[in-house]
C-alpha cells in the first residue's frame, strides 16, 4: 500500500477529518492493493496526521513549511503524501496550505461571494509565501493592495507578487508568484502581522503590472481611506523616475483624485475625461427654500445635468451618504428600501431645481452608455441649472 494511500486512510480515521465532506465514502481515495502495514505502523502513521492537521488548525494558521514539519518530526515524505491525497495544496517548494482552509465548505459565507473566496485564498498563498521566506520579501504590487484591503483585480489574482526587501538580486518569476527587487528605502512596514510595501508603492505595482483603470481605482481609494496621498504619490513616482515603462503609473497618478464613494464611480470619471465632458465631482447643491443640501456625485456646469453612479452597495449600506445631515442608517432590507426612497426623493428635489438627473449603472457604464444618459439628461435641464457655485451646508462653511 502506498505511503499515500495510509495517509487517505488515515484522514477517514482523523478526528479532525472524519466529518469533512471531502473525506465521505464517495469522495474518498481509492486505496492500492498491495503490501499492507501492520496495525502498530498505520496508527503511528495516523497520529502524526493528526498532529499535522491539529499544527494547521492552530499555530500553523493554515499553513506549514518543511521546517515547521521537521520542528513537529514530519518527514518531507509524509507532507508530499498528504499533498496527493488531497489534505494539502502546494504553494511553493517546502510550503503546503490546509486545503480544507483553501477549499472552505459549501456553506462557507465566503462561497457566497467570488471576491471574498479568491481574497481568501490569495491572502492564505501570500502568507505561506511570507513564512517560507521570512524576512527577505514583503507584499508587493496587487498582493500589498489585498493587504491594505484596497480595490483588487480579480484576473490578476492568481499571481502573488513579493519584493524583495533588501537592495540586490534579480526578478525570479515562478509559476504562480514573482520576487520583485526594490531598491528604495523606507518602503517596507508591517500591516496585520504582515510584510508590506506601502500603499504608495503598491499603488505603483498595480499600474506597472495590471495597467491603468485598476491603479486608478486603488489610487482613489487609498487617498479616501487615509493609506496614501496625492503628494505621496507623486512623491513616490518621483523616487521611482528611473523605472522602465512608468507612464502608465505617471497617466494614472494623474487621474486620482480621491472623491469617488466606489471604483464605479472613479471609471464614470474616467469616462466623463475621454468623452471631453467639462465635470465637477462632489459638488454640493443647495435646495431652494429648505435646509436641505445634496453632495452629487458629478455636476456637469455647461449642460446643467447631474449624473449619479448607482451601485449596490450603496443601497445596501444606507448610511450616512451625501447629504446635509447623517442618515440614521439601518441593516438588511429596511434598510435598502429606506435608501431606496430617499433616494428618489433626492432626484425629485433635484429636478425640482432645474437639473437633467443621468443614473449610471454597472450594465451601462460605457462610454456609449454614459454619453446616451447624459443626453437624455441634458434634455431635461433648464438654464437655471448651468454653471451653479457650489453651495455646501454651513457646517462645512465654518
Amino acid at each position: 500500500m502506498a505511503l499515500e494511500d495510509d495517509v487517505a486512510l488515515c484522514a477517514t480515521r482523523s478526528h479532525s477529518l472524519r466529518d469533512d465532506p471531502r473525506w465521505s465514502t464517495a469522495s474518498r481515495p481509492q486505496l492500492s492493493t498491495g503490501p499492507k502495514r501492520g496495525p502498530a505502523e498505520i496508527a503511528t502513521l495516523c497520529g502524526v496526521i493528526e498532529l499535522v492537521v491539529k499544527y494547521l488548525e492552530g499555530n500553523g494558521k493554515g499553513i506549514i513549511t518543511t521546517a515547521d514539519a521537521a520542528a513537529l518530526g514530519v518527514s518531507p515524505a509524509v507532507l508530499r503524501s498528504m499533498l496527493r491525497a488531497g489534505l494539502l495544496v502546494r504553494i511553493a517548494r517546502g510550503v503546503y496550505v490546509s486545503a480544507a482552509q483553501f477549499n472552505p465548505p459549501e456553506d462557507s459565507p465566503l462561497r457566497s461571494d467570488r471576491f471574498k473566496l479568491a481574497k481568501h485564498r490569495h491572502l492564505l498563498r501570500l502568507d505561506a509565501l511570507l513564512r517560507q521566506y521570512g524576512k527577505k520579501v514583503a507584499a508587493s504590487h496587487q498582493s500589498a493592495l489585498v493587504v491594505w484591503d484596497l480595490p483588487f483585480n480579480m484576473r490578476a489574482l492568481e499571481r502573488l507578487h513579493v519584493a524583495r526587501t533588501t537592495p540586490g538580486g534579480t526578478l525570479r518569476r515562478f509559476d504562480d508568484f514573482t520576487i520583485h527587487t526594490c531598491s528604495l528605502d523606507d518602503v517596507i512596514t508591517l500591516h496585520e502581522e504582515r510584510r508590506v510595501v506601502v500603499p504608495s508603492l503598491a499603488v505603483i505595482g498595480q499600474a506597472l503590472t495590471v495597467g491603468l483603470l485598476p491603479a486608478v481605482d486603488a489610487a482613489d481609494a487609498a487617498i479616501v481611506a487615509g493609506l496614501t496621498t496625492k503628494a505621496e504619490l507623486e512623491k513616490m513616482l518621483t523616487r521611482m523616475r528611473h523605472t522602465p515603462q512608468l507612464a502608465v503609473a505617471r497617466q494614472a497618478v494623474r487621474l486620482a483624485d480621491g472623491l469617488a464613494e466606489s471604483p464605479g464611480e472613479t471609471r464614470l470619471r474616467l469616462i466623463l475625461v475621454e468623452l471631453g465632458i467639462t465635470f465637477i465631482a462632489q459638488h454640493w447643491v443647495h435646495i431652494e427654500g429648505t435646509t436641505i443640501h445634496y453632495r452629487v456625485d458629478f455636476y456637469l456646469p455647461d449642460l446643467g445635468v447631474i449624473l449619479e453612479y448607482d451601485g449596490q452597495v450603496k443601497y445596501g449600506q444606507a448610511a450616512q451618504r451625501r447629504d446635509n445631515v447623517p442618515g440614521e442608517g439601518g441593516t438588511g432590507a429596511d434598510a435598502g428600501r429606506t435608501a431606496l426612497v430617499n433616494e428618489k426623493a433626492r432626484e425629485d428635489d433635484l429636478r425640482r431645481e432645474g437639473f437633467g438627473v443621468g443614473r449610471v449603472t454597472s450594465q451601462n457604464l460605457t462610454p456609449h452608455g454614459v454619453k446616451f444618459i447624459v443626453a437624455s439628461a441634458r434634455q431635461q435641464a433648464q438654464p437655471r441649472a448651468l454653471h451653479r457655485p457650489a453651495e455646501p451646508p454651513a457646517w462645512l462653511r465654518q
